[in-house]
């Protein structure tokens, strides 16, 4: 049971850093600015449904997906690492994982009656760097019951996200910008920890 838990701590902290509710709450804000509120409310429904249908499907078939082309579960261990890394150290910097869309796809986003899919769903929430950490957290989980908390902590995870898109306005006004770069650098600092740990695993079963 302990282990359990310990399982879905880890699964949690690390989805959590990854999504960045709070930062995707700020540019869910930019995106819908005029929008009336049950306007907001829909989009930020629809974003969150469709990462939550996008992870776990790979929750449950990515490492199928990944061994048909050859990837090993070391190798996506240490991929997914290095973007936890990459991640983190911008976060470090005080940019949010959030911005993680390109240039011209947040730009296309501001003309776009509905931005719930591209790019709130993707790449911003669902982006690599969830599915990379949901397909590793699946394939290291031992058991069902490991396994089933992980889709808690997706559940959880996105449970919390929702909330923070449907108050975005209010969450921006609390946190303010100070607040919102300091949340950011302690996620970073969880989020490196993470990472290194996933590169570290990945190298001890591949030698032993």
């Amino acid at each position: 049971m302990a282990d359990s838990l310990i399982f879905f701590l880890n699964s949690f902290v690390t989805l959590f850093s990854v999504l960045d509710p709070f930062g995707a709450a700020a540019i869910f804000l930019a995106l819908t600015q005029g929008d009336s509120a049950g306007r907001r409310q829909a989009q930020a429904m629809r974003a969150v449904r469709s990462s939550m249908i996008i992870l776990l499907f790979f929750a449950l078939a990515g490492e199928m997906i990944f061994s048909i082309f050859g990837i090993s579960v070391q190798a996506l261990m240490v991929a997914g690492g290095l973007i936890l890394i990459h991640l983190a150290f911008k976060m470090l910097e005080g940019k949010s994982p959030s911005s993680k869309g390109s240039g011209p796809e947040r730009e296309e986003a501001e003309f776009k009656d509905d931005i719930a899919i591209i790019p709130m769903a993707i790449p911003m929430l669902a982006g690599p760097a969830a599915i990379t950490s949901v397909v590793v957290f699946a394939n290291r989980a031992s058991s069902g019951v490991e396994f089933f908390s992980l889709l808690l902590a997706i559940g959880a995870v996105l449970g919390i996200t929702y909330q923070a898109l449907k108050q975005s306005e209010t969450i921006a006004a609390l946190l303010g910008e100070t607040g919102l770069r300091i949340m950011v650098r302690i996620m970073g600092l969880i989020l490196i920890s993470m990472g290194v740990e996933f590169v570290l695993s990945a190298v001890k079963i591949y030698f032993t």
